[in-house]
């Protein structure tokens, strides 16, 4: 009789210490949970912003390349008598899109702008595509969240680079 005792004492010992576990384990698995999807959208959102920064560096860096003694195609606006096989750097744009990879192509938004030296009234389309002129390239992209359960509101992301026309 008493190893029966025992024997159910230890049966019921066991099956609290299950159900604890369950307890435990339905408190803890959604703040897990929420925790590891807010860990991918964050990694997600710095690979979207580095992306976004290394396309408009390409696309400024194609754009000083190509200005006004390229050999190739000149792209932006000649600065007169000049020619430009591409005056509005829609060249430009693609080699944005092109580049960045991973992210929708017409979600993104290029700018780009052919400043002089010392811009100096403020106005960003008053350049040309010759040597000692800067061009700006900005990209800019809404950031959603993949995944529902994260609360993230969208994001705009921008990124841009300025570089000097040495071509």
């Amino acid at each position: 009789m008493a190893e029966a005792q025992r024997k159910d004492r230890q049966l019921r010992s066991r099956r609290s210490i299950g159900g604890q576990a369950l307890v435990e384990f339905t408190l803890v698995a959604p703040i897990f949970i929420l925790l590891l999807f807010g860990i991918i959208e964050g990694g997600r959102f710095v690979f979207y912003y580095e992306t976004l920064a290394n396309a408009t560096r390409e696309g400024a860096r194609f754009a000083i390349v190509n200005g006004s003694n390229s050999m190739v195609c000149p792209t932006g606006p000649a600065e007169p008598p000049g020619w430009s096989c591409d005056p509005t750097g829609t060249s430009v744009e693609a080699k944005v899109r092109n580049t960045a990879i991973g992210i929708p192509g017409p979600a993104i938004t290029v700018e780009r702008h052919w400043m002089d030296g010392d811009d100096a009234d403020g106005d960003i389309d008053d350049g040309f595509n010759s040597r000692g002129y800067r061009v700006l390239v900005r990209a800019m992209y809404t950031y959603t969240s993949l995944v529902p359960l994260v609360p993230i509101p969208p994001i705009t992301v921008n990124a841009e680079s300025t570089l000097v026309i040495n071509n």
